[in-house]
Parts: C-alpha cells; sequence; structure tokens
C-alpha cells in the first residue's frame, strides 16, 4: 500500500493536509517540491501513575479540535486530504462534513482492514454526491474519495449531523449492553 501511496505522492501538485502520516510519506512528499505539505498528528496517549492515561496532544501541547480545521484552512484552497483511518476515527462525524467543504479534488484515506469500516465512510460520503473507490492491499485499505462534485446544503449538513450523533449513541450503548 504504501509503495501506491508514493507513487500518488509524486504526483500530487498544490496543498494538502496530512492526518497521522508516518516517515515514509513525510520522506516522499520532501522529494516532490510541488505540494505545500500541513501536517496534522497526535502524540501517544502518555501513562501517568498506576494506569492513568493523558490525553493525546499535538506537538504543540494542545488536543486536536476538528471543527477548528475548516475556520483555520478556510482562506487557503486545499487540493487533498490525506489522512490515516486511526487519527480520524475518533472525530469522523466532524471530519467528514469538513473534509467537503475543504477539499477540492480528492481524499485518501488508508489503514488496516481490522479497524477500518468501509461500508460506514461508503455510505456517509455518498450523502454528498462523492465518488467513492476502494483499493484493497493484503492487510490494509486505501479509500480514493472524489470530491471535485460534491454537493452540500446546510439544512441537510445538520440532519446528517444529528443522525451520526445518534448512530453512535446507540452504538455505544450497544457496546455497554453486549460487554
Amino acid at each position: 500500500m504504501y509503495k501506491y501511496l508514493l507513487e500518488i505522492i509524486k504526483n500530487l501538485e498544490g496543498n494538502i493536509i496530512g492526518v497521522g502520516l508516518d516517515d515514509m510519506l513525510l520522506s516522499g512528499f520532501n522529494k516532490n517540491n510541488k505540494v505545500c505539505v500541513y501536517t496534522i498528528n497526535r502524540a501517544p496517549k502518555t501513562k501517568i501513575g498506576f494506569g492513568k492515561s493523558k490525553k493525546r496532544t499535538t506537538s504543540s501541547g494542545r488536543t486536536i479540535n476538528i471543527k477548528k480545521l475548516y475556520k483555520y484552512f478556510k482562506k487557503e484552497s486545499i487540493d487533498y486530504i490525506i489522512g490515516d483511518v486511526v487519527e480520524v476515527n475518533d472525530y469522523l462525524k466532524y471530519f467528514i462534513r469538513d473534509s467537503i467543504y475543504l477539499d477540492r479534488k480528492r481524499i485518501l484515506l488508508f489503514g488496516s482492514k481490522d479497524k477500518l469500516d468501509v461500508e460506514l465512510f461508503e455510505k456517509r460520503y455518498k450523502r454528498y454526491k462523492c465518488k467513492f473507490e476502494i483499493k484493497q492491499f493484503k492487510d490494509s485499505v486505501l479509500l480514493i474519495i472524489d470530491n471535485s462534485n460534491s454537493k452540500t446544503n446546510w439544512f441537510k449538513n445538520k440532519l446528517y449531523f444529528i443522525s451520526d450523533t445518534l448512530y453512535n449513541v446507540v452504538e455505544f450503548i450497544s457496546n455497554v449492553l453486549v460487554s
């Protein structure tokens, strides 16, 4: 999968948001002079004392707030978003909505088959009339979402947000009852 991503990175041009990229992909971006990359990474959780864990933080010491991405990059034209699903899963309902507004061309999301719910991503991006493509590899999956002809509506966004929140609540309750 990384070879395929590095081939895609060679041909990219423009501004890119990278969420949770590792060193191999960042070195691929460093070789390409036609791109400007904004990276968002979280530090791993750290243990304090007896089993208590601290919040994940960015390098600047603040937790990531995906809601503020749109406000920060509103004036920039972002061409691509490349992200790891592990980093995106915590903020999924905000990330999908904001990525539709931010991105002009394509969204590339990658992750292992165990941690990626392809049907959920497909259902939520198809709401906005995005083209959805899945590339499967041995142990990982790459989602390519063409966002160039997407359609949005303020009222529908509010309804989607409420339905996603209710879905998360029902899923949480079912997980508690099962365990």
